[in-house]
């Protein structure tokens, strides 16, 4: 645990604190409490701190902030005795959260206005930490900027050297870089029909010059606070409350580019045995909610690790810092101990508990993190083959069950490559040069995956496709399309069909191996016998 902060230093001039929607808070709370000590103002700003806490809990900026959240039914319940005390524990909690989000953010305003004086002031209203102030004086000079640095909100005036602002504003809303970002716009023309049109162009406000500077920082901050909210929003699973695929992958970058020459990195892969079932079983409701409490416990069973996210379903993936695959399993190894003891039944069921299946490996900085999950994901397969709940870690040390494969195709080339690959990754593959003689052998090939071509002769692939769903024996195989074919129709008319995955030619066989693996984990088929 970290140690307490010191107390926040004296509140800045209101000019220089609001910059944010809480740091607009906390300026007016500021303000409040300074009140309170006056019996001519203690009335009001009693009532006004009320409202400041309630605005900020009832709108969200307390979500996840427990501790502030406390303090703020405090000064909502208080009485007069304790009133002055709970409003100065709040203003001190909210100045520390104040600093935080200043200390993790990076807000780049760019300010397109060509008054150079006119500038100096904007720039100095919305200086604030944690923010960079870029300022172009032209059109151009803006292009200029926006495609080399990366940016969070425009001010934009209409009235520029080189050209009307209207059309920037249309620009960049047409630019899918840039269609996202809020736009301020700022003008000395007082039209109705000029502010309605910027408004109908994408503008997120409209300001009339001569500005009020405070009010105009204080709605650049609240903005920028909402902006920063839905960037985080975006980065967390809405099951789960854990950080998604896109977090993870930025975390992972952070941290390699961070770490000192050959620091050890260990990944771990995890994937929930039998979840399906319980989705048929229950429903998604309660699969939703079991595999919310999952993650919870699988969080706190791997604090250790230095990022811990969900992937896909039921899949998790973990990233540890200065520890090696084999350190890192026994920690993941616990965590499914752990997961075992816990009683997840749904109401007054009978008890259900969970186990996962787990791939660990090592991570060389060097390594492609793409490479580094094909190669857990292949230990997570093995655990998963070799009788589930359990985690493989390091090297390989038991051998997993062969499937067998069967690949329809006519490219004697492309065959003698995917055949190749995947024995050596531990499948049986049997191989045909067209769609009838791979559909007449299927039945009794005991083949549990069927990748085929599309283009092939005497039977196609779509053809093919279409014999398998119809077969009673054959419909739960599931089917890979390996083909040439990119037109969006074929792709469309493959799924229609009832295609499980589909790939186009020229294609990496790490990533075929990979979907192989992902399709081979489906219930319905882990029951297929190899004959």
């Amino acid at each position: 645990m970290s140690p307490p902060r010191p107390d926040p230093e004296p509140s800045p001039q209101p000019s220089q604190a609001r910059r944010t929607g809480l740091r607009a808070a906390l300026a007016a709370l500021e303000t409040a409490r300074a009140g309170l000590d006056l019996p001519e103002e203690t009335e009001e700003a009693e009532d006004s701190a009320r409202r400041i806490v309630r605005a900020l809990k009832e709108g969200g900026a307390l979500e996840g902030r427990s501790e502030l959240a406390l303090a703020a039914d405090k000064v909502l319940e208080g009485r007069a005795t304790g009133f002055h005390a709970a409003v100065t524990g709040f203003t001190a909690l909210l100045a520390r959260a104040v600093d935080a989000q200043a200390a993790r953010t990076s807000d780049a305003i760019l300010i397109i206005e060509d008054d150079s004086i006119f500038n100096r002031t904007l720039a100095s209203a919305l200086k604030a930490p944690g923010r960079r102030l870029l300022v172009a004086e032209s059109a151009a000079s803006a292009r200029e900027i926006l495609k080399r640095d990366s940016v969070t909100l425009i001010v934009l005036d209409l009235i520029l050297p080189d050209g009307d602002g209207r059309n920037i504003l249309l620009e960049l809303r047409s630019d899918p870089r840039t269609a996202g970002l809020p736009v301020f716009v700022m003008s000395a023309r007082f039209s109705t029909r000029t502010k309605s049109e910027c408004f109908a162009l994408g503008a997120d406000a409209y300001f009339e010059k001569p500005l009020d500077i405070e009010a105009f920082s204080v709605a650049v901050g609240a903005r920028l606070e909402r902006y920063y909210d839905q960037a985080q929003a975006a980065r967390r699973d809405p099951v789960t409350g854990l950080p998604n695929r896109a977090a993870f992958l930025e975390a992972w970058g952070r941290l390699r580019d961070a770490a000192a020459e050959n620091h050890q990195f260990a990944l771990a892969v995890l994937d929930l045995d039998h979840f399906r079932w319980i989705e048929e079983t229950w429903g998604r409701q309660v699969s939703d909610n079991v595999l919310r409490r999952a993650a919870i416990r699988l969080a706190l069973a791997l604090r250790q690790a230095a990022v811990f996210a969900r992937w896909d379903g039921a899949e998790f993936i973990a990233l540890f810092a200065g520890r090696s695959a084999v350190e890192a399993g026994v920690a993941v190894d616990q965590a499914l101990t752990m997961l075992r003891r816990v009683d997840f039944r749904p109401g007054g069921d009978a008890p259900l508990t969970l186990t996962f299946s787990a791939g660990v490996v090592d991570v060389p900085q060097s390594q492609p993190m793409e490479e580094a999950i094909a190669l857990a994901d292949r230990l997570r397969y093995l655990a998963k083959a070799s009788g589930r709940n359990r985690v493989v870690a390091g090297e390989a040390t038991v051998s997993v069950p062969t499937r067998r494969i069967l690949l329809a195709e006519d490219d004697p080339d492309i065959t003698r490559m995917v055949t190749r690959h995947l024995r050596r990754e531990g499948f049986e593959v049997v191989a045909y040069g067209n769609g009838e003689e791979a559909l007449a052998n299927m039945a009794r090939s005991g083949a549990a995956l069927v990748i085929s071509d599309i283009q092939m002769p005497k039977l196609d692939g779509l053809e093919l496709l279409r014999a398998i769903r119809s077969h009673p024996e054959l419909r739960h195989i599931p089917v890979m399309m390996l083909t040439a074919m990119g037109d969006e129709s074929y792709i469309v008319r493959a799924f229609e069909l009832g295609a499980d995955d589909y790939v186009i030619k020229p294609f990496s066989m790490r990533e075929v191996t990979a979907r192989v693996r992902r399709l081979l984990r489906r219930p319905s088929v882990a029951g297929v016998p190899v004959t």
